[in-house]
């Protein structure tokens, strides 16, 4: 029962659409978005810097390896609860630090490729839902989050590189959204997917990948839209279209960037051009 606690939550928050939040989630519309990110590679403590920006809940984009001349580039991004102060460490949380998964990935790439070259951008370039209230089951920030993440992609990576956004939970929705634009991404890995933002994986410019835990609670978020509530349909539905994989032994909500792990060794091969090599299900 405690592993379903929050997404008992927020099946509330979505069946509230005519109580409330929908109006809450109104508001947040007429609410001013934070300023474009400005780029530029600089090195703080060892870190190779692309954007920071320290207000809200904050907003950092990291870059692990060499991204001008890179053949493949994932870009890692991280979900609802992600901030600009656990974006390196948190102690209550460590399966979900954004940096920490981009370097898992990183190694896990540059393992089955090493003569390639690869990059991985770990970016919090948008601000996610805190906490569980009605912006975590509204859209508002996801669009946001693409719009962000479109920019991004079409004039800061390599335009010739082979991209892959690996998504995780709240940001598939960011990464589907995203997507669903032209020039943005070649594959889509949706991890923990609550709703990629759109009908369909039709609406997605981009081969889609989808895997989940078994006991991962996130299967119990409806997936639908009523206007500015709700995050879509869920890539992990056989209808969606996306290819689904297997994850292996991860359990929960926030394994699936642990080293050894399947999901971990089917998202780096992905990143890294060898589609073939990820067996599943596929539409």
């Amino acid at each position: 029962m405690i592993r379903r606690l929050p997404a008992l939550l927020l099946c509330a928050l979505m069946a509230c659409v005519g109580l409330g939040c929908g109006a809450r989630a109104g508001a947040e519309a007429k609410a001013p978005p934070p300023d474009p990110l400005e780029y530029g590679e600089s090195v703080v403590d060892g870190h190779r810097i692309l954007a920071e920006d320290p207000s809200g809940s904050g907003r950092v984009v990291e870059v692990l390896g060499d991204l001008d001349g890179a053949e493949h580039v994932a870009v890692v991004v991280p979900g609802s609860g992600q901030t600009r102060d656990n974006f390196r460490a948190n102690r209550a949380n460590p399966g979900a630090v954004p940096l920490t998964n981009g370097r898992a990935l990183y190694a896990a790439m540059r393992d089955r490729a090493p003569a390639r070259a690869t990059a991985v951008v770990v970016w919090l370039g948008y601000l996610p839902p805190q906490g569980y209230g009605p912006e975590l089951a509204g859209i508002v920030r996801a669009r946001r989050g693409a719009e962000a993440l479109v920019r991004f992609t079409r004039e800061v990576l390599p335009a010739d590189a082979h991209v892959t956004l690996a998504c995780h939970s709240y940001g598939t929705a960011v990464c589907g959204l995203a997507a669903a634009q032209a020039d943005v991404a070649d594959d889509v890995v949706a991890l923990a997917c609550p709703g990629m933002g759109v009908t369909d994986g039709d609406a997605i410019r981009a081969r889609v990948w989808a895997t989940r835990a078994s006991d991962d609670w996130i299967r119990w978020v409806p997936s639908l839209r009523a206007g500015p509530v709700g995050l879509g349909a869920d890539a992990m539905d056989p209808e969606f279209g996306a290819v689904r994989f297997d994850p292996g032994d991860i359990s929960g909500h926030t394994q699936y960037y642990r080293p050894g792990s399947a999901a971990l060794a089917a998202t780096a091969a992905v990143a890294v051009g060898e589609r073939a090599a990820v067996g599943g299900e596929r539409p």
